[in-house]
């Protein structure tokens, strides 16, 4: 299976550590991953003008395009994000928002999709909005969401010096892809 992350976070933390992490759980069950790290990208935000409507092509030259060609050419996406006061980070909301493109040639439908987040409130609860806003995006693309995980980290490296964390990242990934 062709794996592709997702990481929202604007800085190299928890989120991107559970992300690469994961991919290489994925590589050890023989999958092949690659990893989109947003805050390396240039992404404009959505300006509604609808226009690939008419071609499925967002008219914007920036990143995008080739993310969303990624996306395309890929069986399973996971979806990283920080929890940000109960919702996915700012550069999460801006690449789903410039997702519309794929709407029109629907070549999303039917793939598989794994929402991840990293947040500093201990218990999961607190990601139950910004999961669903994920969830959300993946049933309008007629994705499967087969999975989702939450841990708890504020500095950095909260997770990543976590053993329990990264116990169940670990278990996490063999679940779902073993």
């Amino acid at each position: 299976m062709n794996i592709v992350a997702v990481c929202g976070s604007p800085r190299k933390g928890n989120t991107e550590f559970i992300l690469k992490r994961f991919l290489i759980g994925a590589e050890d069950f023989g999958h092949k991953t690659d990893l989109v790290l947003l805050r390396e990208k240039k992404i404009e935000r959505c300006g509604g003008c609808l226009a690939c409507d008419d071609d499925g092509v967002c008219g914007i030259r920036d990143d995008m395009n080739a993310i969303i060609e990624k996306l395309k050419a890929n069986d399973l996406i996971v979806f990283g994000s920080p929890n940000y006061f109960s919702n996915v980070s700012g550069l999460m909301k801006d690449f789903f928002d410039r997702l519309h493109p794929v709407l029109v040639d629907d070549k999303l439908s039917g793939k598989k999709a794994i929402a991840i987040m990293a947040g500093e409130a201990e218990e999961a609860k607190s990601a139950e909005a910004a999961i669903a806003t994920m969830t959300s995006v993946v049933d309008s693309f007629k994705m499967t969401m087969i999975g989702d995980l939450y841990l708890s980290g504020k500095k950095a490296q909260d997770v990543e010096t976590n053993t329990e964390s990264v116990q169940k990242i670990d278990d996490f990934a063999k679940n779902i892809l073993s």
